[in-house]
């Protein structure tokens, strides 16, 4: 992998005017990418455990990742195999608790929580999101396969002070009793 942290560090501090923060924030994320792809090449999956949890309640799922879940041009070979290992750590963890369940039709809920003072019009719009890395990866686990017969699914944004992504596996009747679907 051909990576100049240097080279993107120094862009960086070029542009610390209020006019070039949006472009200091693009040179943030390319760093991110290339830092996950340095950890990721090197085998620190020793990292997941810090960012990932899951708690299996009843028919109910939940997996934290300690990452908002990236826009989908951010999507880069290194950070979607790391996003891949994150979700299956998060899996592996709930499976080690109990027994995971497994869905005729679910419904999945994804809450991608945004760090504050970001510039929501130009890096929030949840169809840029990456949300079919996730779906991808809880098929054939909690559910048959992604389709409208075996899936539905929700994204929600919200700011925090953090960035962290929460997925919701749960029964599809859960959705239905809530909405009267």
């Amino acid at each position: 992998m051909n990576i100049d942290i240097q080279k993107t560090l120094s862009q960086i501090e070029t542009k610390l005017s209020l006019k070039e923060l949006q472009s200091a924030y693009s040179l943030t994320t390319k760093l991110r990418s290339q830092l996950i792809g340095i950890l990721h090449e090197q085998k620190h999956t020793e990292l997941w455990t810090k960012i990932v949890r899951s708690d299996v309640s009843g028919e109910s799922v939940t997996l934290t990742i300690n990452e908002p879940l990236p826009l989908t041009k951010e999507l880069t070979a290194s950070m979607q195999d790391y996003w891949l290992e994150l979700i299956h750590a998060a899996i592996e963890s709930a499976s080690a608790r109990q027994k995971l369940p497994y869905f005729d039709k679910a419904f999945v809920l994804i809450e991608i929580t945004t760090p504050k003072y970001s510039n929501n019009s130009q890096l929030w719009d949840t169809s840029n999101r990456a949300i079919n890395l996730i779906i991808n990866n809880l098929k054939g686990i909690f559910f048959e396969d992604d389709n409208f017969e075996h899936l539905a699914f929700g994204v929600v944004g919200k700011w925090g002070e953090l960035g962290q992504t929460i997925i919701h596996i749960m029964p599809y009747e859960r959705l239905e009793n809530m909405a009267k679907i």
